[in-house]
């Protein structure tokens, strides 16, 4: 309750026409990347900060860490010296889940674009369905909460199975024969995720503040579990890492 009331709702919630993919790609044009090259230590003991990854070793004098609570929760990332006082605030912010299947629809000129049905509005077990978003040929299904996990745990194929259960509940017994699966997302089963975005068990609202807060000015920490105000938001881990950069540019003096 405490960090539902800390919850600043913009009630503006824009979508990326290209794709979040496209969007970062355009950030990120021209500064220089590694990429497939996972970090599994972080030894800040030194002068310098030696970031040990899959692929060698990267020395740096500040590190800004945008990993998932999940991830620091289950140190994932090895951190030397350790902080504990950081796992134990991640530990407090575990991830919940919402996940996502696009699946493409012949005759998709029947529906209007950008409409949205709900399998059964009266119970919590159910999905939400975006019927031609910008227009195209696809129904993108919402799944949360226990149900995605309890799918996630049966296998992809589930989220298809019952997404069509309910297209054919609403739309006609062959419904299903229309469609198609193109993309899912799994974020409970992601290496690099494990979950959706972050919520405070009870007693824990406060460490999102101390999982946001530096470490000897060298270590920064951003991401939607970060964020006091915007958590569980893709502006809110925009704000967090800004907000660590302009941290990090300060301590070294830029």
């Amino acid at each position: 309750m405490h960090d539902f009331a800390l919850y600043h709702d913009t009630e503006v919630n824009w979508r990326v026409a290209e794709g979040y993919g496209a969007m970062i790609a355009a950030a990120g044009s021209g500064l220089r990347m590694m990429l497939d090259n996972p970090v599994l230590e972080i030894d800040h003991s030194g002068t310098l900060i030696s970031v040990r990854t899959a692929n060698g070793v990267l020395s740096a004098r500040t590190v800004i860490v945008t990993i998932s609570s999940a991830l620091l929760a289950q140190e994932r990332v090895r951190f030397t010296l350790a902080l504990p006082e950081k796992t134990q605030a991640a530990a407090g912010l575990p991830l919940g889940l919402a996940n996502k299947l696009f699946l493409s629809l012949d005759g998709a000129e029947e529906f209007e674009g950008d409409s949205r049905l709900f399998g059964h509005p009266r119970e919590v077990g159910t999905a939400a369905y975006h019927v031609r978003p910008y227009g195209r040929p696809l129904i993108e299904a919402y799944f949360g909460g226990g149900l995605a996990d309890d799918l996630e745990r049966e296998g992809g194929r589930a989220f298809v199975d019952f997404a069509e259960y309910e297209l054919n509940g609403l739309l006609g017994s062959t419904f299903s024969s229309r469609l198609k699966p193109v993309r899912l997302s799994q974020w409970r089963k992601d290496e690099f995720a494990l979950g959706a975005y972050s919520y405070a068990i009870p007693g824990h609202h406060g460490d999102r503040a101390k999982l946001a807060a530096p470490v000897d000015s060298r270590l920064f920490f951003a991401g939607e579990s970060c964020s006091i105000e915007s958590f569980s938001t893709a502006h809110g881990a925009y704000c967090t890492g800004v907000a660590a950069a302009g941290q990090a540019m300060a301590a070294l003096g830029r």
